[in-house]
């Protein structure tokens, strides 16, 4: 019974330390923000600041939040993207949409997404965007470390973008020493407890 238990232990102490190497989840919404533009930083993450910058809306033909009360909002004809320099994350989903001023025979506005680790794209994705509604699109890109939209005709709107932070080696090398040196010990304790 002793040893079931002492296995049952070692089971659970060896599930922390690997769920913790995973990665942390997180959807970056805008209501936490109290400014008129994406602060560089938010969420952990730099955003395109300074000439083409994401705006917030809570209100008016750019206010399209999937959830909360914000979303935000890219410039007309730029190009702009937001990263986590020097650390990787997986990019899951995120809700878009457009606001494109004009007659409504204009058409819509396309663009691509793309996404990039060390300046490089490792992926890419043509867009067409909804006028009328926010829609959840799925990416399920990994391991990149900044996301670019454009060139843009209209303006994107982006909300509830969905992404989780990948574990460096270096943290997945410690949880991996950390469950050895258990196993080690475990089975010193079951030696020693064998011989007495």
């Amino acid at each position: 019974m002793r040893r079931h238990l002492g296995f049952a232990s070692l089971v659970i102490a060896l599930a922390f330390p690997m769920s913790a190497a995973r990665g942390q989840e997180q959807v970056i919404g805008f209501e936490a923000m109290n400014a008129q533009t994406v602060l560089d930083g938010y969420a952990g993450f730099a955003w395109s600041t300074g000439l083409h910058e994401w705006a917030l809306f809570t209100s008016g033909p750019f206010a399209r939040p999937s959830s909360g009360l914000a979303n935000a909002v890219s410039d007309e004809g730029s190009t702009l993207m937001f990263s986590k320099p020097g650390e990787l994350f997986d990019l899951t989903s995120m809700f878009l949409g457009e606001y494109l001023s004009g007659p409504p025979d204009r058409t819509e506005i396309n663009s691509t997404i793309v996404g990039l680790r060390d300046g490089q794209v490792v992926y890419s994705m043509d867009m067409i965007y909804d006028r009328t509604a926010m829609t959840e699109v799925d990416f399920n890109w990994t391991n990149i470390d900044a996301v670019s939209f454009g060139p843009i005709k209209g303006r994107i709107l982006v909300d509830d973008i969905s992404v989780t932070s990948t574990p460096e080696p270096a943290t997945i090398a410690l949880v991996a020493s950390g469950m050895l040196s258990l196993v080690v010990v475990r089975r010193r304790k079951s030696k020693g407890n064998a011989i007495a």
